[in-house]
């Protein structure tokens, strides 16, 4: 398998994972204005720019299917979709912690 291919398979991997993790993060953010939980956190609102991070990571991959030569830009979404999940995993233990 050639570099170039191995790229378009971690490109794909991170925007279809990119776009999932922004329906998760849209759902939890629902599922906290559904519950109008009296819970005061910022895991909403952590949620949102983790959003962003996500929308970016599956931009930049998405680019990345579609040029020849984009080692950049992959590496950018990848390292956006790492930092997206990073977020996400402190978000987490906020839930866990705020409601136990």
């Amino acid at each position: 398998m050639s570099p170039q291919n191995e790229n378009k398979e971690i490109a794909h991997y991170v925007f279809s994972g990119s776009t999932t993790m922004i329906g998760v993060c849209i759902t939890v953010i629902a599922l906290f204005k559904v519950m109008n939980t009296s819970l005061k956190t910022y895991a909403d609102e952590i949620l949102g720019i983790d959003t962003f991070f996500f929308i970016f990571a599956a931009f930049f991959s998405y680019l990345t299917l579609r040029s020849d030569k984009n080692k950049r830009l992959e590496k950018f979404a990848d390292l956006l979709f790492f930092t997206g999940m990073s977020i996400l995993i402190l978000v987490g233990v906020i839930i866990v912690f705020s409601t136990y």
